[in-house]
């Protein structure tokens, strides 16, 4: 297969995909061969169809009338695609946590997650991820939703947690999500369980 039609491939599959879409090289395996794959994603670099966040981490063009800028790729989207890439399951540890869930507006430069996989540090230039390694069984198995809760509620600890912060995740709950997080927490810590029994019933309320 000619690089030119590599290229052209890839190009094709992007302008398919959504608006600052993650990619790595591997994303184009079926595309074509490593080294043209490789020289393909460096010309379309270059020509302003596709971005380099990082060596061997892309994203697709989006650029925002708006903000007049093209749009910076989610930390989140990375951090999702690199664990993706080694099969770890991640979930958001600390502030990152308690960002997604509303419950602090802090504007991070440091992303966390807990991860199966190994712990690792990531530059993006500016914004840093962070991974760390956690055993397998506190994440594995557990829908995303649950892990992101129950490493919310160790964030806050348990002098931070309060009628407020257990109102507001309780409403970010679908009776799907409260039910699975109910079976989900049943081998967390003794004191997680126990708040999560109070998220559940302030919910249960709503």
């Amino acid at each position: 297969m000619k690089p030119d039609t590599i290229k052209q491939r890839i190009e094709d599959h992007i302008k398919h995909g959504h608006k600052n879409s993650i990619y790595l090289l591997a994303d184009f395996r079926d595309l074509g061969n490593y080294s043209g794959v490789k020289e393909a994603a460096s010309k379309l670099t270059a020509e302003g169809k596709l971005f380099r966040v990082k060596r061997g981490i892309y994203k697709s063009p989006y650029y925002s009338s708006f903000l007049q800028e093209e749009v910076e790729p989610s930390p989140l989207d990375v951090a999702k695609k690199i664990a993706s890439k080694n099969r770890w399951t991640i979930a958001p540890s600390g502030n990152t946590a308690l960002n997604a869930l509303g419950l602090s507006t802090q504007v991070p430069a440091e992303y966390h997650f807990v991860s199966s996989g190994t712990n690792k540090e990531v530059d993006l230039g500016g914004i840093k991820l962070y991974f760390k390694h956690v055993p397998p069984k506190e994440i594995a198995g557990i829908s995303a939703k649950s892990a992101l809760i129950i490493e919310a509620i160790k964030a806050l600890d348990r002098s931070g947690m309060n009628d407020s912060a257990r109102a507001k995740i309780g409403s970010l709950l679908s009776d799907t999500e409260r039910t699975r997080l109910a079976l989900e927490s049943r081998t967390s810590r003794v004191w997680i369980a126990e708040e999560i029994r109070k998220i559940l019933a302030v919910a249960c309320t709503r």
